[in-house]
């Protein structure tokens, strides 16, 4: 015997995956200042949404944070409640890997500021310990 067949009935009706609603991450872009006066470990950073893949621009502040970080595609951005069903961005998460160091940014997006926080870990044993800062910014 062969293999059996399923009318064509039976496969209309199977469940099909919903995507999940596209985040509008558009609504952090911008160029993001710091508040503070003080030195920081990130001076400032530029968000942009290009056909619906956003990009992170760090610009660093205080040593030993990399005058210059570069432009890199956010890897995850969150909406902004779970409770609801908008999808408009609340954070994203992004990755940088220097020669001397990785570091991790997660930001969120409330109440008109931008709150990022960095992970850092240094790749060889030295002076420096590997270190979290949080920092708050503002859109110009």
């Amino acid at each position: 015997m062969g293999e059996p067949q399923q009318s064509r009935r039976s496969v209309e009706h199977l469940p099909m995956a919903v995507p999940p609603p596209r985040i509008e991450a558009e609504v952090m872009d911008g160029r993001w200042y710091k508040t503070s006066d003080k030195p920081q470990w990130i001076e400032r950073l530029e968000l942009d949404t290009v056909d619906d893949v956003t990009y992170v621009h760090i610009f660093g502040g205080a040593s030993p944070s990399p005058a210059d970080w570069g432009r890199v595609r956010i890897q995850w951005p969150y909406a902004s409640a779970s409770n609801t069903s908008s999808a408009k961005a609340g954070g994203f998460v992004a990755q940088y890997d220097f020669d001397e160091m990785s570091v991790e940014v997660q930001a969120n997006y409330n109440l008109g500021l931008l709150v990022v926080a960095t992970f850092v870990t240094f790749k060889q044993p030295g002076a420096l310990s590997d270190r979290f800062t949080r920092e708050f910014f503002f859109r110009a």
